[in-house]
């Protein structure tokens, strides 16, 4: 009885031993799992939190911030052998993000300087990329006088150039007031004002051309292929799943300045990838600054309603020209009717003489030439139907010139118009630039 006893014991004892263990394996399983989605839900919070502050950053600022160096997260748009920085820590400090363990994601932008602004696509530069067609407006501004206008509008001529520093920093009044649509350039060159929402939208615009990003830039892994990413920003997960001996796995360990390659937002977590990546292409930046409408109208609609304007403007001044042709012709034709009214009283007095010559004729040919008196007669009636004629060629002459004086001087006013016009619209390029669009 006692060895039976004692065998139950032993045997009850090593049932308690496994169901103990495994209770404990699950607690642990559990607890690696828990902390895991705790890891993960605190990562994609900060990841999230982090893309608002860089999206923000790129409103205020037109550009996006460069990498940081370390986890201080202050923003170094330069490596350390003066080469550009695409790849590095998330600039946290620089975007007023007020949390730390921020400085441990990983983060890079697309930057591909050009010479040529219009070609430039670095987005962590602010640069005043705008080179629009654009044609001068007249300076001084054009009068109506009643002879051709010496400050009639030049030849349209379509040049492109940038705008300037159209920013004027007053709330009230955005458009800088050293600003003159008729110079080149129409503002000052250089500075932050120059810079505005339509210089990012344009670098975005261009940046989003190829299917594969460029060697040498920013991009994400996804099935072999290289995507272009305006920005990456990649969070490691809980454990070094690849076992290289870094908290990040994958193409996010390797990525720097030379091979700025993360992996994808959709690469799936294996047994060797645990890592978090967000990333942000040229097109979903170019719609959440709403680029399409805007740069539309900036860069495009703007410069083609001021060139036509322009065209126009000259058009109706070259007509003004003519009209003011025109009345000079009319003030010919009533100087010609007047003379035409002056050489008919002439012939009536001739006629006269004529008739007075030849009754005295008859009378001391005693009617032998009478017949002159005839011909006197058809003279003077000759004379005073040309006189009519002329009377009546002075009077239509008279009047065409009246109607020749009112539409020049009706037209010289709609000639101001226009020029007006033209001036505004420029104006409005300007305060489109200035205002961002």
């Amino acid at each position: 009885m006692r060895q039976h006893a004692r065998g139950y014991t032993l045997v009850e004892v090593s049932v308690v031993l496994l169901a103990l263990g495994l209770v404990l394996w699950g607690a642990v399983v559990f607890w690696q799992q828990s902390a895991g989605q705790r890891s993960s839900a605190l990562q994609l919070d900060v990841q999230q939190q982090a893309k608002q502050s860089v999206t923000g950053f790129l409103h205020a600022r037109h550009r996006l911030p460069c990498p940081a160096a370390d986890a201080n997260g202050v923003e170094s748009c330069t490596s350390g052998t003066g080469g550009l920085r695409q790849v590095g820590f998330l600039p946290w400090q620089t975007l007023v993000l007020p949390r730390p363990e921020a400085g441990r994601l990983r983060y890079g932008v697309f930057r591909e300087p050009s010479a040529t602004a219009a070609e430039d696509r670095d987005l962590a530069v602010g640069r005043d990329r705008m080179n629009p067609l654009r044609v001068r407006t007249p300076s001084p501004r054009p009068q109506n006088g009643n002879a051709p206008n010496g400050n009639a509008p030049p030849l349209p001529v379509a040049a492109a150039g940038q705008l300037g520093a159209t920013e004027s920093g007053d709330t009230f009044e955005p458009l800088n007031t050293a600003c003159n649509a008729a110079n080149v350039p129409p503002c000052p060159l250089g500075g932050e004002a120059s810079v505005g929402q339509v210089d990012v939208c344009l670098a975005l615009n261009t940046a989003s051309d190829p299917t594969s990003a460029p060697t040498g830039r920013l991009g994400v892994s996804a099935g072999g292929v290289r995507r272009p990413a305006a920005f990456v920003i990649a969070a490691p997960g809980l454990l070094d799943a690849d076992g290289d001996g870094q908290a990040f796995d994958g193409a996010n360990a390797t990525a720097s300045d030379t091979s700025p390659t993360f992996e994808s937002a959709n690469t799936r977590g294996t047994s060797s990838y645990d890592d978090s990546v967000i990333a942000a292409s040229h097109t979903e930046l170019f719609a959440l600054l709403a680029c399409e409408t805007g740069l539309s109208a900036a860069e495009h609609a703007h410069f083609n309603a001021a060139i036509g304007a322009f065209v126009l403007e000259r058009a109706l001044y070259d007509y003004r020209d003519q009209l003011y042709v025109m009345v000079k012709l009319a003030e010919a034709d009533v100087a010609a009717a007047a003379a035409g009214v002056a050489s008919a009283i002439a012939g009536g007095s001739d006629a006269g003489q004529a008739m007075s010559a030849a009754v005295g004729d008859t009378v001391l040919s005693v009617g032998a030439r009478s017949f002159q008196i005839g011909l006197a007669a058809v003279g003077i009636a000759a004379a005073v139907a040309g006189g009519v004629m002329a009377a009546l060629g002075m009077i239509d002459s008279a009047a065409s010139l009246v109607d020749a004086i009112a539409t020049h001087d009706e037209f010289a006013a709609r000639t101001t118009a226009i020029t007006d016009l033209a001036i505004s619209i420029n104006r409005n390029a300007l305060m489109a630039d200035a205002i961002g669009f």
